[in-house]
């Protein structure tokens, strides 16, 4: 019984050591540049051009790159997909999708591939996985999803943009020499296609949005998370968003908020300067009850009186990100305990929302989706 009870300590000791080299690598060194908030690059002009939905990165180390897409369809089911590569530790492609159909079925399904079964173009979103492709040129979009990848599901789908591209500046969050980037290359577009369930095929129409995210540093060593929206209420479309820059970076809070409607934009607010967010109903039964807290309220205000204030409803994904990741078994165990020791519980939970948003004296309600990104 001593024995093993040596050897239950010697392992717990090797487990913290691990722990704490693991912290340092997850959340990187003490010394790092800080973010500014007056050093943000605002170069490339207001007109956004079609090279920038294209691929970003060059497969260096660190590097990734995602495309997303959401709609709200007609009968009230949402969809929801992603075409991801990651640069770390090794190269990983894959695709993720969430359908909540109208009579409250779930289908949430991910999909690896090999880097020979993958292309991207550097001229305009042009990608490739498998047989699944996202391809577009800011006005009009295809996204392809084959049954043979996820389980008798597909979708096939048009995409036809109702307004300009938009991007806080350059849509460039930079300290030092590291940085994130996101394009909302379509903020609110037309849907039509159809899905496919095994062999039931339905037409589909809605809402949708496409929106292109990518950086060269893992985004746990810029941020400790973020808060984004977007959604829709009468003519207008609105994207919000809080992202919290790391203690490390300086523990900034970047407030987004844009409005807009067919005659142009109404708000573009970016920084703390002129905004204020508020955070209410603590999200209970979701992650472990020693994570930092979150909401499923969340408000944006700007000091002219403008006022979003989004409801999150029904639970569309919630997910431990290591256990989402494709780790070996050996390494996922370890990097679990490792985890329980510092604490790290990464999760991304999203939302199928209410919205209601104030100008003026008008008010308005709609609909969207709310993501919370929780990256410690």
């Amino acid at each position: 019984m001593k024995r093993h009870n040596l050897l239950k300590t010697i392992l717990f000791s090797l487990i913290l050591m691990f722990s704490n080299s693991c912290y340092r690598l997850y959340t990187g060194s003490y010394s790092q540049p800080n973010f500014s908030p007056n050093e943000q690059p605002n170069n490339l002009g207001e007109k956004v051009e079609i090279w920038e939905d294209a691929q970003r990165t060059s497969g260096k180390s660190g590097e990734f790159e995602w495309w997303y897409f959401d709609a709200k369809l007609e009968d009230g089911s949402l969809f929801v997909c992603y075409f991801w590569k990651v640069h770390h530790l090794v190269d990983q492609y894959f695709i993720g999708m969430n359908y909540n159909a109208k009579n409250g079925d779930e289908i949430f399904l991910l999909k690896y591939f090999s880097e020979s079964q993958v292309s991207f173009s550097t001229e305009s979103c042009n990608v490739i996985m498998g047989d699944n492709y996202f391809r577009g040129d800011l006005n009009d979009y295809e996204i392809f999803l084959s049954p043979d990848d996820f389980d008798g599901f597909s979708i096939r789908l048009n995409l036809s943009s109702r307004l300009k591209p938009y991007r806080p500046q350059d849509g460039i969050i930079k300290a030092g020499d590291d940085y994130f980037a996101w394009l909302a290359a379509v903020p609110d577009g037309e849907v039509s296609g159809n899905i496919k369930i095994n062999e039931s095929v339905t037409s589909i129409k809605g809402d949708g949005y496409h929106d292109h995210n990518w950086g060269n540093t893992p985004l746990q060593k810029l941020f400790d998370g973020w808060v984004w929206f977007r959604g829709k209420a009468g003519p207008y479309t609105i994207i919000a968003s809080e992202l919290f820059t790391s203690d490390k970076r300086g523990g900034f809070d970047i407030p987004i908020l844009y409005v807009a409607n067919k005659e142009g934009v109404i708000i573009n607010q970016f920084g703390n300067d002129g905004a204020f967010t508020k955070y209410s109903n603590r999200i209970n039964n979701l992650y472990n009850i020693k994570n930092e807290p979150f909401f499923s309220n969340f408000d944006l205000m700007t000091e002219s009186g403008e006022k979003v204030s989004i409801s999150g409803q029904n639970v569309i994904d919630n997910t431990n990100l290591f256990s989402r990741m494709k780790l070996l078994k050996p390494l996922a165990w370890v990097l679990k305990q490792s985890a329980k020791q510092i604490l790290i519980d990464p999760h991304y939970t999203r939302f199928d929302s209410e919205l209601e948003i104030q100008l003026d004296s008008l008010t308005k309600k709609g609909y969207g989706v709310l993501e919370i990104m929780d990256l410690k």
